[in-house]
């Protein structure tokens, strides 16, 4: 009895759990959810709105921040074509749906974070041989790598400039000369 007491607002967290676990996975109807919540929450923070105890109010205003939050990111995912709850997982964990709020300024990305996204001027830097492609890579994983190399040249919108360091020292301080990454090579000859 007292783990419940500890919990704020049980009976809407059982409930919100509840609707999570059976949401279909596939094709999960996260606005229908995330819209009765917000709702419930914000008739919650009306009811109270008089009571003296604070912890509750800013605990209510910041779960009804998070739901908005949380439905303007789905929003945001469905109009990129995500469906399924795995989808949207990977699509937030690659920071593929956070809300630039900036329009000018500088964004360092990494190729996978960009995928799907526009920038006036890219710099692709790095793009030697052991790095693009990675070398690890293996033979069987070379197309992957050159899907990825085609993402991230397709980025630009206007200017795309391509780097490469001549030499690079290596972790155990040797200094290592370097080759252009020979899908930078392919763009030269076609």
């Amino acid at each position: 009895s007292s783990l419940i007491a500890d919990i704020p607002m049980p009976e809407i967290q059982s409930e919100l759990l509840m609707a999570i676990h059976n949401l279909d996975l596939d094709e999960p109807n996260i606005l229908k959810l995330s819209t009765h919540f917000i709702k419930l929450i914000g008739d919650l923070r009306t009811q109270i709105s008089n009571d003296p105890n604070d912890a509750l109010n800013d605990e209510l205003e910041r779960s009804w921040i998070e739901l908005q939050e949380f439905r303007g990111y789905w929003k945001k995912a469905k109009s990129q074509g995500v469906g399924s709850l795995s989808a949207f997982r990977n699509a937030m964990a690659l920071g593929q749906l956070q809300q630039n709020s900036e329009k000018t300024g500088l964004t360092l990305s990494t190729v996978h974070i960009m995928k799907g996204l526009e920038k006036d001027i890219v710099f692709l830097m790095g793009m030697c041989e052991g790095i693009f492609p990675d070398y690890r890579c293996t033979e069987s994983e070379m197309d992957e790598e050159l899907n990825n190399a085609f993402v991230a040249i397709t980025r630009a919108k206007r200017w795309l400039y391509i780097t490469y360091p001549r030499q690079r020292k290596m972790p155990w301080g040797d200094t290592k000369m370097q080759k252009i990454s020979r899908f930078v090579q392919t763009i030269k000859t076609n």
